[in-house]
């Protein structure tokens, strides 16, 4: 008979070459039970160490299979599928003059009165946009208009850089779109309120925030004092300040790297950094002792740029103006004057179209039309500058159009004007054949502010 212990042996070979193989036999609990099966002939008591022992050993031989397996799997580890890490977009580095959007609710004073339709452009003969209080309206055939966007907020400025991609800036919010105006989407204001953009590609623009008693001159949102230039560089969702000429009111770019700059001083700057920094390139003429001018200033190309300055002051009907163009960024035109006011001082320099400072839009570096405002004849002519403001043009007038508030010309001979009828509506008059001829195309009432 064989001893107690013989059952035990047994079990401790069978794990012994199961640990050297790390892997276990297929007959491993086959043999396990016929080794006890020897001990049957035992007593019942006697058995139970045994029976104990085998179970242990059973058990563990499994376990270490187990693990056999897995090792070999660290060896050969099997396919899985691919894990997508979602990358932050990094946002602006962190700055005092930077803000992100949805922003605080910026400080800045609010325009007072804002007309109907305050600013258009055209992106093309048929397609445009026309913006002004509490709406947003648009043309796809260039005759026929249709609210777009209502709202309780009144916009001042819009500004389009293709069939799709916009901005347009509100008196409290700035709003974008990506797909024509369809949808629109606030974004980010800066420390101050925005108060005009321009955008050169979907990411990078320039604009005016902040300044104080803000004036809605001819499509734009002009600070008397104060404002700051801003930069984007993400569409508008955040902006940052830049160090500039005091007091900028009007600010283009024609590429990431050429701008321009007037401001209340009455001085046109250019940048060829972006905006970092600006070298004074025109002082216009001066304005009264105590008064604050305006300027509006529109690039056309890296070389090119016109500007209207209004130094201010008005006597008996008239308001001073000046209207200067250079093609090459070095040399510059007096293009036109008021001539009853600040002409008078300037020999030699062409009348222009109105007794007050009017609408313009700039063709290219050579040609702008000019929508001169005055109120006591109740009109509001046309002139087309061209060969960078050398030759002068009178063609037609809008009756009854005491005042404009913005021009939009694709070419010297088609164009749009936001003006108001006889009857005090504000309306959107069209011209084929560079301002002989207008024909109105849009009515909406006058706001009780306009």
């Amino acid at each position: 008979m064989a001893s107690p212990t013989d059952g035990e042996s047994r079990l401790r070979r069978f794990a012994q070459a199961f640990r050297r193989e790390a892997n276990p036999r297929p007959d491993l609990a086959t043999s396990l039970m016929a080794g006890l099966g020897e001990r049957r002939r035992e007593s019942r008591f006697a058995m139970l160490p045994a029976v104990a022992m085998a179970a242990f050993v059973l058990v563990a031989g499994l376990g270490l299979a187990f693990g056999a397996m897995e090792l070999r799997s660290l060896g050969h580890p099997s396919p899985t599928p691919p894990i997508s890490l979602i990358t932050p977009t990094p946002s602006p580095s962190p700055s005092p003059t930077t803000s992100a959007s949805p922003s605080p609710t910026p400080a800045g004073v609010a325009p007072t009165s804002v007309p109907a339709l305050a600013s258009i452009q055209m992106v093309g003969p048929r397609l445009g946009w026309a913006v002004g209080s509490h709406a947003i309206f648009t043309t796809t055939d260039g005759t026929h208009w249709t609210k777009q966007f209502a709202s309780n907020e009144d916009f001042i400025g819009v500004d389009f850089i293709s069939s799709s991609i916009g901005w347009v800036v509100g008196s409290h919010t700035l709003l974008g779109t990506v797909d024509g105006g369809r949808n629109w989407t606030p974004l980010g204001e800066a420390g101050t309120l925005v108060r005009s953009v321009h955008f050169i590609n979907p990411n990078q623009g320039w604009g005016i925030a902040g300044g104080g008693a803000p004036l809605v001159m001819h499509g734009v949102l002009i600070p008397s004092t104060g404002g700051v230039v801003v930069v984007s560089n993400n569409g508008g969702v955040s902006w940052t300040d830049l160090n500039s000429p005091r007091d900028p009111q009007s600010v283009c770019f024609s590429d990431p790297s050429h701008g321009w700059l007037a401001g209340a001083s009455g001085i046109v700057y250019r940048s060829q950094n972006g905006g970092q920094t600006w070298t004074q390139v025109l002082k216009m003429a001066s304005s009264e002792p105590g008064l604050t001018g305006w300027a509006r200033v529109e690039c056309a190309g890296p070389s090119g740029s016109w500007v209207q300055w209004a130094p201010g002051g008005a006597a008996a009907g008239h308001s001073p103006y000046v209207v200067y163009a250079t093609v090459n960024g070095q040399s510059w035109r007096t293009v036109m004057a008021e001539p009853g006011t600040i002409g008078n001082s300037l020999p030699g320099v062409p009348a222009g179209p109105g007794s007050y400072p009017g609408s313009f839009s700039v063709v290219d570096a050579g040609d702008a039309v000019f929508v001169g405002d005055t109120p006591p004849a109740n009109a509001a002519s046309t002139m087309i500058a061209s060969n960078g403001g050398a030759t002068l043009k009178s063609t037609g007038a809008i009756a009854a159009a005491p005042e404009t508030f913005d021009a939009a010309f694709v070419t010297t001979s088609v164009g749009w004007v936001l003006t108001v009828n006889g009857s005090g509506e504000n309306v959107i008059e069209a011209t084929t054949d560079g301002g002989y001829h207008w024909s109105q195309q849009l009515a909406v009432p006058r706001t009780p502010a306009g």
